[in-house]
């Protein structure tokens, strides 16, 4: 009795792998790649406040664009095309934020961290940006005068600012 040897082709050897790895059968060497994305919250968590602060203030204020836009030199058939490019970001930033939100839940170490950063900065900007006046107007009394002054000539600088109305806080004497 002889036993008769044939050579092995690549189809031989795909379906061998297949029956003891079907996941890198299917997926090759990816199936066991490491995610080596580098975790940066701090750095994402501080893109994320300024993303979701600059969404913010634009979405919130649209009269003080448009005082701004009449005022300037150009011309008003192109306010329309400003504002919706506004519009557009506006959403574009939303359709992000919720796909940072899924990456999160979904992901696993490094890209996972980093959108934790974002959504983590993101969620301070809304609390700073809906913080009341009341609250910086507690935060500022309990400075002495020395500090409120500095923080009073600081906050000339930003008089217009949404979140800051820090010029309408009266001194403590």
């Amino acid at each position: 009795m002889s036993t008769a040897f044939r050579k092995l082709s690549q189809v031989d050897f795909r379906k061998r792998v297949a029956r003891v790895d079907s996941r890198f059968a299917r997926m090759g060497p990816a199936a066991y790649a490491k995610d080596r994305t580098p975790a940066r919250p701090l750095s994402m968590a501080l893109m994320g406040f300024g993303w979701i602060y600059l969404v913010a203030s634009i979405s919130n204020r649209r009269d003080h664009i448009t005082a701004s836009l009449s005022q300037g030199n150009l011309p008003e058939h192109y306010h329309q095309w400003i504002f919706s490019g506004l519009a557009v970001m506006l959403a574009a930033s939303m359709v992000l934020l919720l796909l940072h939100v899924v990456r999160y839940f979904a992901k696993s170490d490094g890209k996972k961290k980093n959108s934790g950063g974002i959504l983590l900065g993101a969620l301070l900007a809304v609390a700073l940006f809906h913080t009341p006046a009341g609250v910086w107007q507690g935060g500022l009394g309990m400075l002495d005068q020395h500090s409120q002054r500095i923080i009073l000539a600081a906050g000339t600088s930003l008089k217009d600012s949404p979140v800051m109305a820090i010029n309408n806080l009266p001194l403590s004497d």
